[in-house]
């Protein structure tokens, strides 16, 4: 079990907008994670509470990962759906590496994309139930022993953090429409603060298509502007 004083940025943070830069550097000091993600999930609906890379170059892709994960997979991920079924009396904890995703779709955009390589999750039932991931990125490889065992120590106390937030702070209002997966890229480098140049490089795209992805994303989800963007999709 990580020293508690190690969660009092996260407790500190509960509610607040820096509760997913605070919980992205505990996975990553205690558990060597990359990115995270964590869900709200009510009903047959998911909600992204945090999508945060310890990489900023990352950062839009763990935000359209997990935005396409709760828009499109959450749905199909039977796998996910079971767990958090049986997970009523206590926290969950399971290791899966990316190519145990049988959904292909699925494994492409949220993990190959983004090179990751493997899953720390953690399940807990509620009012919402919270779906918690830690990830590994290929250039990091797999967790290892001692990573799964820190995580496994810490699940109770993360989750009734993550519970905490999730009650505290409202989950930011999920777009209605589906993007598609480069509407979403784009979207979300965007939102980021990415310029149309850097964008078409990082995506090898040529500009007109990015202002053509750009439009149709911003009419997809009723915004004008990049500030518009950015607080539908983080929340600030």
């Amino acid at each position: 079990m990580p020293e508690l004083d190690a969660f009092a940025p996260l407790v500190a943070s509960l509610g607040q907008p820096g509760f997913a830069p605070a919980l992205m550097a505990l996975l990553h000091a205690e558990c060597g994670a990359d990115l995270c993600s964590v869900f709200a999930i009510a009903g047959e609906g998911a909600s992204v509470l945090v999508a945060e890379s310890i990489a900023p170059e990352r950062s839009a892709f763990a935000r359209v990962a997990s935005l396409r994960y709760a828009q499109r997979y959450w749905r199909r991920d039977t796998s996910a759906a079971s767990t958090l079924g049986r997970a009523h009396r206590a926290v969950q904890v399971l290791k899966r590496p990316a190519q145990g995703i049988l959904d292909i779709d699925y494994r492409h955009e949220c993990y190959t994309e983004g090179a990751v390589v493997e899953r720390l999750s953690l399940y807990r039932a509620g009012t919402p139930g919270i779906i918690a991931n830690a990830y590994r990125a290929r250039d990091s490889g797999p967790f290892t022993p001692d990573h799964l065992r820190a995580f496994a120590a810490m699940a109770t106390l993360l989750h009734a953090a993550l519970a905490r937030h999730a009650a505290l702070a409202r989950p930011p209002e999920q777009p209605a429409t589906t993007l598609s997966w480069r509407e979403a890229q784009v979207a979300s480098m965007t939102a980021d603060g990415a310029e149309q140049p850097q964008i078409a490089e990082a995506l090898n795209l040529a500009p007109s298509s990015v202002i053509t992805y750009r439009k149709r994303a911003y009419a997809k989800l009723g915004v004008s502007n990049r500030h518009q963007l950015r607080a539908l999709l983080t929340g600030e």
